[in-house]
């Protein structure tokens, strides 16, 4: 455990709506790293939320009906539509 260092991260629930970025169109170099542009957004419904790491989820794909593993704290989620009572 790191000292001081504190994630803080929302508690998704099954049913939520959220988008993500899969990947991205094109990438720029920076010193030593590539640098993501143009960001690739996929949309998905929250199916499941892992009990032995909840900061992975799996999700269903609108698009496709793929089911994905995302992860909370690396893929950029953002909460298109909320669960209430889910």
């Amino acid at each position: 455990m790191h000292v001081g260092r504190r994630i803080y991260y929302m508690e998704y629930k099954k049913g939520t709506l959220i988008k993500w970025v899969e990947s991205h169109r094109s990438y720029e170099a920076n010193g030593d790293v590539l640098v993501g542009l143009e960001p690739i957004y996929k949309c998905g419904i929250v199916m499941e939320i892992s009990k032995q790491d909840p900061k992975y989820i799996a999700v269903a794909s609108c698009t496709d009906g793929r089911w994905y593993v995302v992860n909370i704290l690396h893929d950029s989620i953002e909460v298109l539509s909320e669960v209430r009572n889910g």
